[in-house]
């Protein structure tokens, strides 16, 4: 009975060992065959399909504040202006296309003229150009200052045909912005050149042959020397016969 149980003992043990050594094998083999399952992804290739459906995205200005399209607008200075240089007094009309600015203007000082005027608007910068007939004479007068829809102030430079100059300052005001009231000044018309009358010689009257009387068979007659000393000595007296 001693010996049957350790005949059992050992069989036992056996038993446990070939388990065990079985049980390491197989896990030796599933190691020696494990796959990685980590899968590296290639490049993505994009079909013409999804490009055609992309839609590109809109493109957009910026947007531009009211500020600044007023200060892009030109300043209108359209209607009929008052301008006060020095001691003269100008009514101007303006007309107006974008920063374009033309019209006429006259005056009364320092007598009646009127003028054609031409410039242009950048901001509240202006430069307006008068071009006149005064007095016969052709004056040139330049304007550089700043203006609102109202007013303007600057200075001026005038020069004439006569090659004299003057400057100064210069203001003005907005009188009207209806441009159909203004009229020109009233310039009286220039006098008619009169010339010289020609004088024309008169003609002359030819001069008379004086002949000496004859006789009656052709010999001249004798002259008394006596009678023609007494006889009146003057141009044009006829000799005694």
């Amino acid at each position: 009975m001693k010996y049957r149980c350790i005949v059992l003992s050992l069989i036992l043990a056996i038993s446990l060992l070939s388990g065990f050594s079985m049980a390491q094998n197989a896990d030796e083999s599933t190691n020696g065959t494990e796959i990685d399952t980590t899968v590296v992804a290639g490049p993505t290739e994009t079909s013409t399909t999804d490009l055609d459906a992309a839609e590109p995205e809109a493109f957009t200005q910026p947007e531009t504040s009211a500020t600044e399209g007023a200060e892009s607008a030109a300043l209108t200075l359209q209607g009929t202006w008052i301008l006060t240089a020095d001691d003269s007094l100008i009514s101007m009309v303006i007309h107006q296309s974008e920063d374009i600015l033309f019209g006429a203007a006259n005056s009364q000082t320092p007598k009646p003229w009127n003028g054609v005027v031409s410039g242009s608007v950048s901001g509240d910068d202006i430069e307006l150009h008068i071009l006149s007939l005064q007095d016969g004479v052709l004056v040139s007068t330049l304007i550089v200052g700043t203006a609102t829809a109202d007013d303007l102030a600057g200075s001026f430079v005038q020069s004439d045909s006569n090659g004299k100059v003057n400057e100064g300052m210069i203001s003005g005001f907005l009188a009207n912005p209806d441009t159909s009231g203004y009229e020109p000044a009233r310039v009286a018309a220039a006098a008619p050149v009169t010339t010289a009358a020609t004088l024309t010689p008169a003609a002359e009257t030819p001069a008379v042959a004086m002949t000496a009387p004859t006789t009656d068979d052709g010999r001249k007659k004798p002259v008394d020397v006596t009678t023609l000393m007494s006889f009146p000595v003057g141009a044009g007296a006829p000799l005694p016969i």
